[in-house]
């Protein structure tokens, strides 16, 4: 686990999160940060404040891949090689 900083907290109990933090998530005035304890009593927080809308083109970069004429197509390949796989997991522990 790193340290990624500090903060007091306010006689209203407030905090304010370092700006190293915020700029690492891209958390912005706005975001909803929610925090949760662990299994192991550590707290973990996370950043809720994204809208749909700010996850437009996030994916523009990817291309279909030209070997797959439909998704579907792309979809039951993965799906049939996955089968296989277990296939062949399944008969060398059997071995």
């Amino acid at each position: 686990m790193s340290h990624l900083g500090g903060s007091t907290v306010t006689s209203k109990g407030q905090i304010t999160l370092p700006a190293s933090l915020r700029d690492r998530f891209d958390i912005r005035p706005g975001d909803l940060v929610e925090f949760f304890e662990g299994y192991d009593g550590a707290i973990k927080m996370r950043v809720r404040g994204k809208s749909a809308a700010a996850l437009t083109g996030l994916l523009a970069h990817l291309r279909p891949d030209p070997r797959y004429a439909t998704d579907d197509d792309a979809i039951a390949a993965e799906v049939a090689a996955r089968d296989e796989r277990s296939k062949c997991a399944a008969s060398d522990d059997a071995a």
